[in-house]
Formats: structure tokens, sequence, C-alpha cells
């Protein structure tokens, strides 16, 4: 009975996978009619000249994950550790609950307070006209998915067994030595399904990204300037969803941005299947 109904629900999340993926793409077939895959290294979105170009976005998108993740994950990786191994008792829970509550935090919260606090700043330390950017979204992406990151990663540091960690202290082995060569190593399945999670936050985001990135769509110049307004998958689908024509070819091209995004999200998981230990 349990086989019966893993393998019912194994073949529904399949049907379900298919059934998302067929919609995007009978969704943005007129587009493909129109100018095939090309579309996709366009570096030009403009809509009443029916240019629909994915360039900008990927561009804008892949920098802002990225950037979140460099900042991200070294401090939630050392906010698990100081947790799971340095702190005890009170200290451990008050991190916890501060933790808990920037993950309970509303996203158009964090994209208030970025509108508030983090643009008025970049504009006054790096002297910009504007400080809607691909840093802003990088930046506030970081704090978005520090939490995650924090607290999966303490879970797994402190799932590895009490045996092991005896077995390397009674071989000699200082604290160092035994975080990076035993405890770190066994708990990276762990910290690579917090990185996942956090990745799947940063690429999914709308709201907060969308009010701080500036959306404006054009490639960096040149392409790793990150202080440039840019615009990612999710703040074009956000801004230019409701003023699409249903069965347009601009609304095709906003289908085709949801396809590549659910692609790429398809494509992390896969790759998490296959990772493996450091």
């Amino acid at each position: 009975m349990l086989r019966l109904w893993l393998t019912g629900s194994t073949l529904i999340s399949g049907l379900v996978i298919l059934v998302l993926l067929g919609f995007l793409l009978q969704a943005g077939w007129p587009l493909l009619q129109s100018q095939g895959l090309a579309f996709v290294t366009e570096p030009e979105w403009y809509p009443y000249e029916e240019l629909y170009g994915l360039a900008p976005v990927l561009v804008g998108s892949v920098w802002s994950v990225l950037l979140a993740l460099l900042l991200a994950l070294p401090t939630g990786l050392a906010a698990a550790i100081l947790s799971a191994e340095l702190l005890a008792g009170r200290g451990r829970g008050l991190v916890r609950f501060g933790m808990a509550l920037m993950a309970g935090i509303p996203s158009v919260v964090y994209g208030l307070l970025g509108l508030w606090i983090l643009l008025p700043l970049l504009e006054s330390q790096l002297n910009l006209l504007t400080g809607r950017s691909l840093l802003a979204a990088g930046l506030l992406l970081a704090v978005m998915i520090l939490p995650t990151l924090m607290v999966f990663s303490e879970e797994a540091i402190r799932g590895v067994s009490r045996e092991q960690r005896d077995t390397a202290l009674s071989l000699g082995l200082d604290w160092p030595t035994r975080l990076w060569r035993v405890v770190l190593p066994q708990a990276w399945p762990g910290i690579r399904v917090a990185v996942l999670l956090a990745l799947g936050r940063a690429m999914g985001e709308t709201v907060a990204v969308m009010l701080v990135v500036g959306s404006l769509d054009r490639v960096p110049h040149p392409f790793y300037n990150l202080l440039q307004p840019a615009q990612t998958l999710t703040s074009r689908l956000g801004r230019e969803m409701a003023e699409a024509a249903v069965g347009s070819v601009h609304w095709a091209a906003l289908m085709m941005c949801g396809l590549v995004l659910a692609l790429v999200a398809m494509a992390v998981s896969l790759l998490a299947q296959r990772g493996g230990r450091p």
C-alpha cells in the first residue's frame, strides 16, 4: 500500500510539472514563432516596438543571485558554526530566535526597508545618482536568504554524531581541524540543502527585488557593473504581467520568462541530486 501511494504521488508530481511546463510553452509559443530561440540572447526589450530580448533579465538575475550567495553563504555558515559549536543554552536560543524573526518578515517589508535605508545609503556612500541597482538587489537578497542558510546549516552541523566527534578528539585533532576535516564534510549534504533552498528563494523573490533593482531593461555596461539599474526575471514579470494583453506577443514573451525561470529551478534541483561531498 505504501509503495502504491509513493508511486502515485510521484506520478502526480511528474504530471503537474509536465502540465506546468506545457502551459508555459503553449502560452509562449507566439514568441517562438516570431523570433525563434534568438530572443534568449537579444539585448533589447521594447514591447511597443515588438522587441523581446531576455539577455538583460538573464544577466540581472545571475548577478543579483550570485552576489546574494557570495555575501550570505560565508556569513550564514559562520553564524551556524557559532551557534552549533561555540554557543550554548541562552546564547544559541537568542541567535535562533533572531534568525526566526528575520525569516518571518514579509518580503515586501524588506523591500520597503531597502527603499528607506539601503538605497539612500548607497547613493551617499558611493556617490550614485540612484541607489537602485544590481548591488542593492544583491545586498537585499543576501539579508533575506541569510536565515535559511543559517538555520538549516546549523541543523546539519548539529546532526553530526557524537561518536565521530569523539573519535576525532581521541586522535588528537584540535577543534579547527575537527571542524574542517570531520564536522563540515559530514554536514555537507544538509548544508547543500540549505544553499539550494536559499538559492530557490533568491531566484523567486519578486516584490523586494522589484523595489530596489531599478527595472531598467538594459545589459549593464560593462556587464559586471553592479552599480547600474537593471532588471531580473521576477521583477519583469511583476511589473509587466498586468499590462500585457492575454494572447499577445508581449504576453507570450512574459510566459517565456516564466518558462526560463521554471527550467532554471528544475536544473538546480537536478544538480542537487547529483551533487556529492566536497
